[in-house]
Order: C-alpha cells, then sequence, then structure tokens
C-alpha cells in the first residue's frame, strides 16, 4: 500500500519556496492521475518487477497497471522506453561498481511527516559510493542540478533505520534522473556529505515553519502541479499584478512579456480544476460541462471499404495509405471521383469527452448527478 506523507520528494522544491502552501490545500480533493502520469507510473512497475525479479521488459508484455480506476496494460508500443529506461540502469550499475541494491525502498526523514519511496538506491563494493535514481517518463525536462527531489530522497535515506547504515563509509552520494525521452538519458550530480547535510537542515527548517499557524505563501514557478494553485489567493493576485502594467513604455511591455507563460499557466490550473470540480457535480455559476466537438468515426471499417470497393469503382490504394482513410478524406474522393455513394450507414459521430465551457454557449450541459461537496465548504479552510 502507498503511504503519502505530508511532504513528499515530488512537493520538496515547493516547500522549500512557499511553506504555505501544505495549509492551503489541506481540504481539497486528490486530483486523479492524468493519461501521461498513468503511464509514467506503469513504466515504473514495469521497471522494478524487472530489477526484483532480474528480468527484462518485454517480459512484462501484458502487464496490467490500474491507478484511478484506469487501467493500462503494458504493451509493445510501450517497449522502447522502458528498453531505454532498463539499459541505463544497468549502465549505472556497472560505472559505479553497485553491489548492493535497495529497490523502491520507502524512506522517512521526519517519521509520519517527511519522505518517500526511492526508485533505485545502490552502494558501489567499496562503501564509498551510493547513488539515488529516479525515473521520469514524460517529456519535461526536469533538472538534475540541485533536484530538491532526490537530495529529500538522499537526505531521508540517511536518516532512515532502515537505510541509514548504506551511509556510513559514503563520502560521495550520486542524484541521477533517467528519463528516456530526452537526449543522454542519463543525467546526474555529484554531492557531498556535507553538502546533503546542508540541504538536509535548510529542508527541515522549511518544513518546520509550514507547520506554523500561518505559514506565508509565496507564489512562484513552484506553483506548478501545487494542488491549491486554482485556489490560492496570493497565486492570483501575483499574476494579476504582473499583468497591471501601462503602455507608455516598451520596458513595460516588455515586462508583460515577461509573464505571459505564467499567466497562461495559471488559467490552464483553473481551467482544469473548474472541470474537475464541475464533474465531480459541484456547481460553479456561469459555468457548465458539455461534450467535446464529436468526430466521425467509421462503425465497422472492414464493412465499409468492402462497400467502397464493391464494383471496382475505386481501388483499395485510393482508400487506404498504411491504414483505412478517415470518413472526410474518403467522402473528397468519391466526390472527386464523381461517385454517387451514400457513406451516412457506415459513419458514427463520438464524442472524446467532455470539457468545460461558458453557461452561455450553445451546447447542451452534461448532467452530473454524483454530488461530491460545494466548492465553499472544500475552500473553507479557516472553519470560517
Amino acid at each position: 500500500m502507498t503511504i503519502h506523507l505530508p511532504f513528499g520528494g515530488s512537493s520538496a522544491a515547493r516547500t522549500l519556496n512557499c511553506f504555505g502552501w501544505v495549509k492551503k490545500s489541506e481540504n481539497l480533493p486528490k486530483r486523479p492521475a492524468g493519461d501521461a502520469a498513468i503511464e509514467g507510473s506503469m513504466h515504473h512497475e514495469v521497471m522494478e518487477k524487472c530489477q526484483r525479479q532480474g528480468i527484462k521488459p518485454e517480459d512484462c508484455i501484458g502487464l496490467v497497471y490500474t491507478e484511478d480506476e484506469v487501467t493500462r496494460t503494458f504493451g509493445e508500443d510501450d517497449l522502447n522506453l522502458s528498453n531505454i529506461g532498463y539499459n541505463a540502469i544497468n549502465a549505472l550499475l556497472d560505472e559505479y561498481d553497485i553491489d548492493q541494491m535497495e529497490i523502491e525502498p520507502f524512506v522517512q526523514l521526519i517519521e509520519g511527516k517527511a519522505g518517500g519511496s526511492i526508485d533505485f538506491l545502490g552502494l558501489s563494493r567499496d562503501e564509498k559510493t551510493i547513488i539515488v535514481v529516479d525515473y521520469k517518463f514524460g517529456q519535461v525536462v526536469v533538472p538534475i542540478e540541485g533536484n530538491a527531489q532526490l537530495l529529500s530522497y538522499a537526505a531521508s535515506a540517511k536518516a532512515d533505520a532502515s537505510t541509514a547504515d548504506l551511509f556510513e563509509k559514503v563520502d560521495k552520494i550520486v542524484i541521477v534522473i533517467v528519463q528516456p525521452r530526452r537526449k543522454g538519458v542519463t543525467f546526474k550530480q555529484d554531492v557531498t556529505p556535507a553538502e546533503l547535510e546542508a540541504f538536509r537542515d535548510k529542508y527541515a527548517l522549511a518544513i518546520t515553519t509550514a507547520g506554523a499557524p500561518k505559514p506565508a505563501v509565496t507564489p512562484g514557478v513552484w506553483c506548478k502541479f501545487c494542488p491549491a494553485a486554482a485556489y490560492c489567493e496570493e497565486r492570483r493576485l501575483n499574476v494579476v499584478a504582473s499583468n497591471l502594467l501601462g503602455k507608455e513604455e516598451l520596458s513595460q511591455l516588455q515586462a508583460a512579456a515577461d509573464v505571459v507563460a505564467d499567466a497562461k499557466a495559471w488559467v490552464k490550473e483553473i481551467e482544469e480544476e473548474l472541470y474537475l470540480q464541475i464533474s465531480r457535480g459541484v456547481p460553479i455559476n456561469g459555468w457548465k460541462l458539455v461534450n467535446k466537438r464529436a468526430t466521425r468515426k467509421w462503425i465497422d471499417p472492414t464493412v465499409a471499404l468492402k462497400a467502397l470497393m464493391k464494383g471496382k469503382k475505386l481501388k483499395k490504394a485510393d482508400l487506404h495509405e498504411n491504414k483505412f482513410r478517415t470518413p472526410a478524406q474518403v467522402e473528397k474522393i468519391v466526390k472527386k471521383a464523381g461517385l454517387d455513394i451514400d457513406l451516412t450507414s457506415f459513419i458514427e459521430s463520438i464524442s472524446s469527452g467532455t470539457t468545460i465551457a461558458p453557461s452561455s454557449s450553445d451546447e447542451e450541459a452534461v448532467i452530473v448527478s454524483d454530488v461530491q461537496g460545494h466548492l465553499a465548504e472544500m475552500m473553507d479552510t479557516d472553519g470560517k
């Protein structure tokens, strides 16, 4: 069973920069994992299985991963990415002459409060070097320099009784990110025991400060992925204030241009939270849930293809380019050929899901009956 601590590795950078984020997030519902996150977790499970059982990624074909009631099956198309990660970790074993290893150890810097699970922890044969590895299967570049997540894992492993003995003779800690989608794949930084101690002290102080009655909230790039980003008044004011600039001087225009990305990120955070809450049945004035624009698909591509080729009026080469062409493409081909063929019975329109839209829009609202609660109650973190 996965244990979730208030201060985990993935939020370490946020904790170091914004002491108030945890209190801001206390009464908010957990966000379900997105498709990319679930895919990454599936690859993590494949890596863990390979290391624990001494097998290869191809031996995991058919593995079924489930998270937030979403099921994902590891298949042939996933194999290349996991193979890259698998080969990278084996290269690290050779490079650092790893003799002892811990797979997914759960370690705590402060019991019941701070820590997390490390993807891979390895100690060299001479016991002088230890590597702390984290897999990242996404495309977004994750910098290794001073990576707070990995440093928090290393500090936790050194403090936790279950792994502390591995650090007894260590004079070099190597934090490592293995990111198969990036050129280079493996990214490393050497850290001395003294540097790790300094980080531990700074991080522990940040955690203590976060426990104050009214810890400071400091908006910044660390707001990304914060559960409270869409609700945070300080975040909103920071974005708004950055954009309340005049047009008198070019320097002001440049200043406005510099915050465009931040403003867009904030709007995206709001939209994502609106969608999550409305889909849970929480009423939001001025907004509703609607079906996405439906796309046309073949009901049965084989039947449609045979019907179009009947009488040899159209050839398969006209209708097939690696795969059967889309309904819109075939309609153009039929029209160009001057043929009178009704495709209606072969096509269906299917929405790919739901999205949010202003209440004033023409789309029919999707009714959600499973009401989870009221937004005002969720946001009442001060008991007002």
